[in-house]
């Protein structure tokens, strides 16, 4: 049952997320899940999409261009709100049941709204709902969803950290209070891009990419909508951790291209390009991924990698 709402729950909210994109003008392409487990609503693939608007949005920001941000369907909301609100109820019931809610005397319902902070031309503050922000206690797990006017309830105890974030915009920590019942909330837009207007390379879009040529065994073409792609490696407790890539299609001879110095999976801590990296490349049709080491294109490179059924 609870995977069944968050497989729904990851719908609605990967539908939000091309919404956006396409109100931006973002190539924004996703492929069919394979998460396996108990799926919560999101994951690495979902965080690794996010991380890619975020990214877009971002460079628009740096080339002077508006961010749209209101065009999102009330549908795909009014959709959400009920799962999000259940699930909560669910875990709060548990929560309390176990223990790890404090007395209900230092319990309540924080209300809010949630705005945005974007500067117009006359130097005043937008203020506009920021309908699909998302709050979180730190503390429960428990989260809320910025419903049409902005709104939205969450419970919570004195002192408790709510987590509040919308795509394109500076996440807000606030600490809970006890007169939180009415708390208006205006996150801006990231910083380090207001009022820049940077001017991009043309050349640095024709270099530093892969392509790969992904090839299934009849000898077709794959494009990346039927790939899972995702940088793998071994953290500092042993253990294998990844992030997926987010390629794109060029054309039909160069269907899965990836821009090394664009996409953040293949970024250090400090946001530069990595030097070398190990991919793992999931086809739909097939049980086995294909592994692959590759290294920073110079200029640009090209792999091939062929998929085959396992011969019983």
């Amino acid at each position: 049952m609870i995977m069944a709402r968050g497989k729904q729950t990851c719908k609605i909210l990967k539908e939000i997320r091309r919404q956006i994109a396409d109100a931006n003008g973002i190539e924004f392409a996703t492929s069919e899940c394979r998460y396996k487990g108990d799926c919560l609503g999101t994951c690495p693939k979902c965080e690794a999409e996010v991380r890619y608007l975020e990214q877009q949005l971002r460079s628009r920001q740096r080339m002077g261009k508006a961010v749209a941000i209101a065009g999102i369907s009330a549908a795909s909301l009014a959709m959400l709100m009920p799962i999000s609100t259940e699930a909560q109820m669910q875990q709060e019931r548990q929560d309390f049941l176990k223990g790890s809610i404090p007395a209900v005397t230092d319990t309540i319902t924080v209300k809010g709204i949630v705005l945005s902070g974007d500067t117009l031309p006359d130097g005043g503050i937008s203020k506009e709902p920021l309908i699909g922000a998302t709050i979180s206690n730190n503390r429960t797990a428990l989260g809320a969803i910025a419903d049409l006017e902005g709104h939205f309830g969450l419970p919570a105890c004195i002192g408790d950290t709510l987590e509040v974030e919308y795509v394109g915009y500076e996440p807000q920590t606030i600490v809970v209070t006890e007169d939180m019942r009415n708390v208006e909330i205006t996150l801006v837009p990231y910083q380090a891009f207001m009022g820049e207007v940077v001017v991009l390379d043309a050349r640095q879009e024709e270099n530093h990419y892969l392509d790969l040529n992904v090839i299934d065994e009849h000898g077709n073409l794959m494009d990346s909508d039927n790939l899972d792609i995702s940088r793998i490696w071994i953290d500092e407790d042993g253990e294998e951790d990844y992030e997926y890539l987010n390629p794109k299609y060029f054309d039909e001879n160069h269907p899965c291209r990836i821009y090394w110095d664009y996409d953040l999976s293949l970024q250090d801590e400090d946001d530069k390009p990595l030097k070398e990296a190990t991919l793992r490349i999931e086809a739909d049709g097939y049980d086995d991924p294909v592994i692959i080491k590759v290294k920073y294109p110079k200029r640009n490179a090209k792999k091939t990698i062929k998929f085959r059924h396992k011969k019983k």
